[in-house]
């Protein structure tokens, strides 16, 4: 009896073990994502019209701390988050913003004198673009929300030339979220012709 009792109990630790496998080898691959700039044949203006002495530094951009985060964050309502282990930023989000958006604007000046915050000391902006970006998430199969507060400063990133609230929504095409990200970086390419139209009527100082 005490043979066929061992014999059982190893019976159920096998199953559990195969069960455990099993369960394991079903667990999804996490899938990595990264926000798109615009082609560079969409420039809009000829390079002779821009002078080449103007220059353009991104940031600081501020990112709420639910955002700053490896995982993708999707809004289930207007008082709920959800955030997915399975889809992923590849680098870092506000990182990969602030990348895009002054890849952006070099496109759309176009100019090739465009920096992201930090720049080196030989680096010196006509002109600074600040960001804080206050809503940056959306919904499977809805749409995207970007809001930010964004402002462009002289080159000493003191004397406010231009302070704007920007609120850009983007259809998002349906419940996938690769759909989501080409629907953020659409928003992220709205909000960059906005700064650039800003741009254009300041000019150089």
């Amino acid at each position: 009896m005490k043979n066929r009792a061992r014999l059982g109990n190893i019976g159920w630790a096998f199953l559990l073990l195969v069960f455990f496998v099993a369960a394991c080898s079903s667990t999804p691959p996490v899938a990595y994502y990264t926000l798109n700039t615009l082609p560079e044949m969409q420039q809009e203006i000829p390079a002779a019209v821009m002078d080449d002495t103007l220059a353009i530094g991104v940031g600081p951009v501020e990112f709420p701390q639910f955002l700053d985060r490896p995982q993708i964050v999707t809004r289930k309502s207007q008082n709920q988050i959800e955030v997915s282990e399975f889809h992923r930023w590849a680098g870092s989000f506000p990182g990969d913003f602030s990348r895009v958006l002054a890849k952006n604007i070099s496109i759309l000046l176009p100019s090739d004198r465009v920096a992201v915050y930090p720049w080196g000391e030989q680096f010196s902006p006509t002109y600074r673009v600040k960001l804080d970006v206050e809503q940056f998430d959306g919904q499977l199969g809805e749409r995207v929300v970007l809001d930010v507060t964004w402002m462009v400063t002289g080159h000493e990133g003191t004397n406010k030339l231009v302070v704007r609230k920007s609120l850009i929504e983007e259809p998002v095409s349906d419940k996938t979220y690769e759909a989501l990200v080409v629907a953020e970086s659409n928003a992220l390419v709205t909000l960059s012709r906005t700064i650039v139209e800003e741009l254009r009527k300041l000019g150089t100082p």
